[in-house]
C-alpha cells in the first residue's frame, strides 16, 4: 500500500489547483474582469474548462496505454500534465478579458486531466481486486486533503489573487516531479507501442456500451451524481455574497474555511469506508449512503440564510461525498476491459467532466425558475438551484438494480483459486520482465487482479 500513498500525493497535486480555481480564484478574476456579468461570464469560463477536460481525458488516457518511452508509460504524462497546468494558471492570472481566462482554463484542465487520467491507469496497472476499495478511499481522501493547502492558501490571501491562483500549480509541480522519480512504472514494448495515427487518437472516445453494460450504468450513476452537485457547486461563491448577504471578503474566508471542513470529513469518511468497503467487498450500502446524504445537504441548503443551517449542510455533505469517492473508483475498476485500462478510464472521467460543461450552462436557467428567490426576494432563485441538485443525485440512484453483479465482490472458489480465469492481455501491454512467465498462471500488470478476484463479465473489443 505504501505505493499508493505516492500515487495518492500525485490526485491532491492534481486536484488541488482545479478546486482552488472552482472554489475561489476563478470567481474572484471574473470579479475583477467582468464584475457586472459574473453568472453568464463564469459559466462561459468554466465550461469551457469541462469540454477541454472532456475532450482530452480519453485521449490521454488511450495514449498513455500506447505510449513508449524509458520513463514508462504513464509518468510522461503526468509530468507534462503538471507543467502544462502551471503555465495555465501564469496565463489566467494575466488574462485581460472572459475570452482570454477561458482559453487559459481550458489549457490547465486539459493539463491536469492529462495527469489524472494516467494516474488512474497506473493504479489499475499496479493494485489487486482486493485492495482496491482501499486504494479507492486513499484517493479520495488524498483528493480532499489537496483542498485543505489550496483553501487555506484562499482563506490567508484572499487579497491577493496571484498567490490563490499561482501557489497549488507550483507545489503541484514539486509533488509530481518528486513521485514520478520514485514510483516505477514499465515501458510498453512490441507492436502495442507502435506510432498512432490520428484515427487511432479518436477511437479513444469509441466503444459500445452494449458490450460493457456494467461499466455504461457505472458512467451513467457517477454522471448524474456529478451533475447534481456541480450545478450548485460552481456559484457556491456566489450563493454567499446573495443568499447570505456576506461581502465579498468574508464570503471568500467563509468558502474556504468551509472547503477546509468539508475536506476533513471527506478524509475521515473515506479512509474509513474504504478500509470498510475492502473488507465488506459490498459497494451498494455505500452509494446509497452517500447519495442520500448528499440530497439532504442540497435540500438543507435550498430554503435557509442562516449560517448555522449552512455549515450543518457542509458537514452532511463533506460524510457524503467521503463515503462516495471511497468506492467510486473501485467500482468502476471490477468492470475494466483487460489490457484498456487506460482508455476506459479516460473515458470514465468523462462521467466527472461532462457534468462540469453541462451544470454551469444549466445553473442560470435553474435560477431564474419560479420567480425570486423565496427567501431574500433576490431575482436569482437559490432555492431552485438547490432543488435541481438533489433531484439529480437521487436520480443517480436509478441504475443501481443493473449493477448488483458488480456491487458485491464475488467469493473465491477452489476452481478459480486453482486457476484464475484472467482474460487475455495484448501482449505489447505486458513489460519484459513479464514475458518470462512460470508454468503457473499469473496476472499479468495490465489486469491488475490477484488470484481468485472475480473477472469483470463486461467484454471489449480491445483490437487497435
Amino acid at each position: 500500500m505504501s505505493r499508493v500513498y505516492l500515487l495518492a500525493l500525485v490526485e491532491l497535486a492534481s486536484l488541488g489547483p482545479l478546486a482552488t480555481a472552482l472554489a475561489v480564484s476563478l470567481s474572484l478574476k471574473v470579479l475583477e474582469i467582468a464584475p457586472e456579468s459574473k453568472e453568464a461570464s463564469l459559466a462561459l469560463v468554466t465550461t469551457a474548462g469541462a469540454v477541454a477536460a472532456l475532450v482530452s481525458n480519453p485521449v490521454w488516457g488511450h495514449l498513455s496505454d500506447r505510449t513508449r518511452s524509458r520513463f514508462g508509460r504513464r509518468r510522461p504524462w503526468i509530468v507534462s500534465g503538471a507543467v502544462l497546468g502551471a503555465v495555465s494558471a501564469v496565463l489566467m492570472l494575466l488574462a485581460p478579458g472572459v475570452g482570454w481566462l477561458a482559453a487559459a482554463w481550458a489549457l490547465g484542465q486539459a493539463g491536469y486531466n492529462a495527469s489524472l487520467a494516467a494516474l488512474n491507469a497506473m493504479l489499475a496497472d499496479q493494485v489487486p481486486e482486493e485492495q482496491r476499495a482501499k486504494a479507492s478511499g486513499v484517493f479520495g481522501a488524498f483528493g480532499f486533503l489537496g483542498l485543505v493547502p489550496a483553501m487555506l492558501i484562499a482563506a490567508v490571501f484572499a487579497e491577493n489573487l496571484a498567490v490563490v491562483m499561482l501557489a497549488m500549480p507550483l507545489i503541484s509541480l514539486v509533488i509530481v516531479g518528486v513521485v514520478c522519480a520514485v514510483v516505477p512504472d514499465a515501458p510498453v514494448s512490441g507492436a502495442g507501442a507502435r506510432e498512432r495515427g490520428i484515427g487511432d487518437v479518436f477511437r479513444a472516445f469509441l466503444f459500445n456500451p452494449l458490450r460493457v453494460p456494467r461499466f455504461s450504468l457505472v458512467w451513467v450513476q457517477r454522471c448524474v451524481m456529478q451533475f447534481g452537485y456541480t450545478i450548485v457547486g460552481t456559484f457556491g461563491l456566489f450563493y454567499l455574497i446573495e443568499r447570505l448577504g456576506m461581502e465579498q471578503g468574508e464570503a471568500v474566508s467563509l468558502t474556504s474555511l468551509a472547503t477546509v471542513a468539508g475536506a476533513g470529513l471527506n478524509t475521515a469518511a473515506a479512509f474509513a469506508c474504504g478500509y470498510l468497503a475492502s473488507r465488506r467487498g459490498n459497494y451498494g450500502p455505500f452509494i446509497v449512503a452517500a447519495t442520500a446524504a448528499m440530497a439532504v445537504s442540497l435540500l438543507m441548503k435550498a430554503y435557509t440564510g442562516d449560517v448555522s443551517v449552512f455549515w450543518a449542510s457542509t458537514v452532511v455533505a463533506g460524510f457524503a461525498l467521503g463515503v462516495y469517492y471511497s468506492i467510486d473508483l473501485a467500482l468502476v475498476m471490477r468492470t475494466l476491459p483487460a489490457g484498456e485500462e487506460g482508455k476506459f478510464l479516460g473515458i470514465f472521467n468523462l462521467a466527472k467532466t461532462i457534468p462540469q460543461s453541462v451544470a454551469p450552462a444549466l445553473a442560470p436557467l435553474a435560477l431564474a425558475v419560479g420567480g425570486p428567490d423565496p427567501v431574500t426576494g433576490h431575482e436569482n432563485n437559490y432555492a431552485s438551484l438547490y432543488l435541481a441538485g438533489a433531484v439529480a443525485v437521487l436520480l443517480s440512484l436509478a441504475v443501481l438494480p443493473g449493477l448488483r453483479p458488480v456491487l458485491r465482490r464475488a467469493p473465491a472458489t477452489p476452481e478459480t483459486s486453482a486457476v484464475p480465469e484472467t482474460p487475455a492481455v495484448p501482449e505489447a501491454l505486458v513489460p519484459p520482465a513479464a514475458s518470462v512467465a512460470s508454468p503457473a498462471p499469473s496476472n499479468p500488470p495490465g489486469a491488475a487482479r490477484s488470484e481468485g478476484a472475480p473477472v469483470s463479465t463486461d467484454s471489449e473489443d480491445t483490437t487497435p
